[in-house]
């Protein structure tokens, strides 16, 4: 059976990214879903549950970067669905307050002005994997986290220890956080491999 590769970019990427990329050129004979994800982290949950309970009798494989990270811990969280995560950005409302007032440039042209509903809107998608994490956690092999040890905008100390107390296996990579290499990591570990094309239990 070819599993489904769920693609969840990061904050102002697109469905497009190079990660999705990596995943046509290294598993063309598997389906690939990667959406376009809006600013707002409310509505990016809301179009990727939509998008696991359509497909909830199919065997899904979720790989979120950075922010899509984010979003695709929450979702296993939610729906216990596998999720390979790539230097996930999990705590993003202080990665956002941080620019505050700033332009933002998205990748397909589009900007917005961070303002403090965004900041108020990521600290309640934060604020749920929070709870989940305390209430339940990953499911046992379920959850994979690549970190880039030179990761210029997550403090990939912190990151590890919410990814330990979630229940996440980590990997460490000599990368950046863009995860310069992902194409050839994810065609030649045999540990990303195997993540990827294992085959989910359906209930």
């Amino acid at each position: 059976m070819k599993n489904i590769f769920l693609n969840l970019h990061g904050f102002g990427s697109s469905g497009a990214n190079s990660k999705a990329a990596a995943l046509i050129e290294n598993y063309p004979d598997h389906e690939l879903i990667s959406p376009d994800l809006p600013a707002d982290p409310l509505e990016c949950l809301e179009i990727i549950d939509k998008i696991i309970v359509e497909n909830k009798e199919r065997p899904l494989v979720m790989q979120g970067s950075s922010m899509g990270g984010f979003y695709s811990l929450i979702m296993h969280l939610r729906h216990r669905i596998p999720a390979l995560l790539i230097n996930p950005a999990l705590t993003p409302a202080e990665l956002v307050r941080n620019r505050l007032g700033d332009v933002y440039e998205f990748s397909n042209g589009d900007s917005i002005l961070i303002s403090q509903e965004h900041v108020d809107r990521f600290a309640t998608a934060q604020e749920e994997l929070e709870k989940r994490i305390a209430k339940q956690g990953a499911s046992r092999g379920q959850v994979l986290a690549l970190i880039g040890e030179h990761d210029e905008l997550l403090d990939q100390n912190a990151m590890k220890s919410i990814l330990k107390k979630a229940g996440a296996a980590i990997i460490s990579y000599d990368t950046d956080h863009q995860f310069q290499g992902y194409g050839e990591v994810s065609r030649k570990d045999e540990r990303v491999r195997n993540f990827l094309l294992q085959l989910r239990q359906q209930n």
